[in-house]
Order: C-alpha cells, then sequence, then structure tokens
C-alpha cells in the first residue's frame, strides 16, 4: 500500500511561481548574453581608441621633432645671412637667400620691406621670426594631431566606461540566475515568493542600469 504520509503535497501557487521564475530564467540568461557581448565589444573599441589615441600622439611628437628642425634651419640660415649683409658680402648674402626654406621666404619679405630705423644699418629691426607671416606647417600638424589623440584617448575612456557598465549588468543578470536557481530549494511558498520579489528588485534595477547605458550611447 502507498503511504500517504510520505507523500509531499505542493503548496497552493506553487506552479504558479515556477512559471515566473521561469519567465525571469529566460529573460536573465537572454540580458546577460547580450551585456557580455557589449561588454566584448565595448573593451574592443577600447582598445582600438586607445592604440589610435598613441599612434597619433607618436606622429604629433614626429611633426613637431620636425618643426623644430625646419625652425634650427632657418634660423641658421638667417643668422648667417644677417653676418653676409654686415659684411657687405651681397654674393654671399644672395647666396644664402635662395637657399631659405618656403614657409621663411613670405615672414623674410615682409621682414625686409620694413624700413630700418638706422640709415647706416639696412636690417630692419626685429627678424622675421616674430612676425604673424612666419608659421611652420609642421606645428600646425602636431597640434591638430594632438587634439585627434586626445579625441580618441577620450572615445576610449567612454567605451571603457561602456564596458564596466555593462560588465556590472551582467554581474546583476547573474545574481537573478542563481537566485532562479537556488529558489527550489525550499519549500515554503512564502520563502519562494519573497526570493521572487528579491529576483525582481535586482532584475529592474539591472534593467534601469541598462536603459541608461543604451540611452546615453544612443541606442535608443
Amino acid at each position: 500500500m502507498i503511504n500517504l504520509n510520505k507523500l509531499k503535497i505542493p503548496e497552493k501557487g506553487t506552479p504558479k511561481i515556477d512559471a515566473f521564475f521561469a519567465i525571469l530564467l529566460l529573460i536573465a540568461t537572454l540580458s546577460t548574453a547580450f551585456c557580455v557581448y557589449q561588454a566584448t565589444r565595448w573593451n574592443g573599441l577600447q582598445a582600438v581608441d586607445f592604440g589610435e589615441s598613441a599612434k597619433l600622439r607618436t606622429e604629433s611628437i614626429r611633426a613637431t621633432n620636425t618643426a623644430n628642425s625646419q625652425l634650427i634651419i632657418d634660423v641658421q640660415l638667417y643668422t648667417s645671412w644677417v653676418n653676409a649683409v654686415s659684411k657687405d658680402d651681397h654674393i654671399q648674402a644672395k647666396f644664402i637667400e635662395e637657399r631659405f626654406r618656403e614657409e621663411f621666404r613670405p615672414a623674410f619679405e615682409a621682414w625686409i620691406a620694413q624700413p630700418s630705423n638706422d640709415p647706416k644699418n639696412p636690417i630692419p629691426a626685429g627678424s622675421p621670426f616674430d612676425l604673424p607671416e612666419y608659421a611652420l606647417s609642421k606645428y600646425d600638424e602636431s597640434i591638430r594631431l594632438e587634439e585627434e589623440a586626445t579625441a580618441a584617448f577620450n572615445k576610449g575612456k567612454d567605451a571603457n566606461e561602456n564596458g564596466d557598465f555593462y560588465i556590472l549588468n551582467t554581474v546583476l543578470f547573474a545574481i537573478v540566475l542563481f537566485f532562479c536557481g537556488v529558489y527550489s530549494k525550499w519549500e515554503s511558498i512564502k520563502i519562494r515568493i519573497g526570493i521572487l520579489l528579491v529576483a525582481l528588485l535586482i532584475c529592474t534595477l539591472a534593467f534601469y542600469s541598462l536603459g541608461s547605458i543604451l540611452f546615453t550611447v544612443g541606442l535608443v
């Protein structure tokens, strides 16, 4: 004969609780997979942006070094030209002037066109390097590359923050999965309802955080 005392009769409402946990388990599983994918994606974007930033900074430094070298060449040629003119060696001065860099010529011509304050000295006051006409394109390129490097670095920081948010959401959904896996250890319907409420609260918090991320990155 069957011992009816040994039969466990499920408490009223257990099937409904099981259905809620099953739905919550499905939602948390899909959400976890989505967050893991997004975290991996943003970490990849972070690496690309940081790599691009490092590359641009290297190019910026290279452009600065080139500009410094060009400045030294301009200064040396200008100094040699001044010495030649001071000695009335017009042949040497003309020889040096023909070897001025093209970027230096506009500033030199604007400077030499200025009147001299000393009638005995045909060389104007100051130098071509004080005039706005003197500009080095490599310096401008260096500044532009530095700005692009900073922008790429900031993008990398944003990608890193987005990845961290997705990892946080992954942890929250993992907690929900944990509750969905252990609730059946308790036969009391009150304990199961309590676990369900806690799991729903954490799941709601995770979805709120997820929604804020999606809104921030412009996906919604």
